[in-house]
């Protein structure tokens, strides 16, 4: 089946309230494609979420916004001097620290652990998984997801899979790293896992407050999409949960209270 149509039923099966994202690589960046217009000047995780409502968006060594985010798509080899204090507990350049790190050394060694195997010379391409023609694969398929949504997802996953305690995963990372970074080191050691992400307190203020994401590779969805006609999508019971997520019903108008 084509890709257009695997993204398509998903969507509707699913419900989902925004198109599922693919993310490939490109010699240049699309025509028409949003994005910066030079480094420096942005996070990319807002743009990136413009895709899930139908838009294509890109960026290339020139136009990666921020340090972090230049280094999370692999633009650069480190994200700014002063990262691990800033991480952790000390003020640089005038900004005030996060605190997400107990010390600097542990943010160092943290930071250390993201490094991109080497610089990028493509440009990395976010696009609804529908536009994707034909002969064209995503490396990885992102989800913009609220509870219902993605409590269906990692559910739909397991289907083949049920004592698989492993193939849903979540860890302390940044926001465009969950989405991009860390699936990717996943996919190149050549782990078929979903990486449940966006916890990260600096972006979520960025995002809707009831979106987190899930990111895996083309893989799985697929899989996924092959048990969209046997699996509980086909239950009252999913039908009741679809309708509140696609029309705000309250779920105790549908549901009667047991005894």
């Amino acid at each position: 089946m084509k890709t257009k149509e695997i993204a398509e039923k998903i969507k509707e099966v699913v419900g989902l309230n925004y198109y599922p994202v693919g993310v490939q690589f490109t010699d240049k960046k699309p025509d028409n494609s949003k994005g910066f217009v030079s480094k420096g000047n942005g996070c990319i995780m807002p743009l990136i979420f413009t895709a899930a409502k139908g838009k294509t968006v890109a960026f290339d060594s020139e136009t990666t916004g921020w340090a972090c985010s230049a280094f999370y798509l692999g633009y650069q080899e480190w994200i700014f001097e002063g990262i691990e204090c800033y991480l952790s507990d000390k003020e640089v350049w005038g900004r005030s620290p996060e605190r997400f790190i107990e010390t600097p050394d542990k943010a160092k060694k943290f930071i250390e652990s993201q490094i991109p195997e080497s610089i990028r010379d493509k440009a990395v391409v976010f696009k609804p998984l529908s536009e994707f023609e034909d002969g064209e694969t995503p490396e990885l398929v992102l989800f913009f997801a609220n509870p219902d949504e993605l409590s269906a997802l990692v559910y739909a996953l397991h289907y083949r899979n049920p004592e698989q305690e492993d193939l849903v995963v979540t860890r302390f990372i940044s926001g465009c790293s969950s989405v991009f970074t860390y699936p990717m080191q996943l996919k190149s050691q050549g782990k078929l896992k979903a990486v449940w992400g966006m916890h990260d307190i600096s972006v979520r203020k960025r995002l809707p407050k009831d979106l987190m994401t899930l990111t895996m590779p083309f893989e799985l969805v697929t899989e996924l999409h092959d048990c969209l006609d046997s699996n509980f999508f086909i239950t009252e019971q999913w039908k009741i949960i679809k309708d509140r997520n696609q029309n705000s019903v309250k779920i105790g108008d549908t549901l009667p209270i047991a005894n």
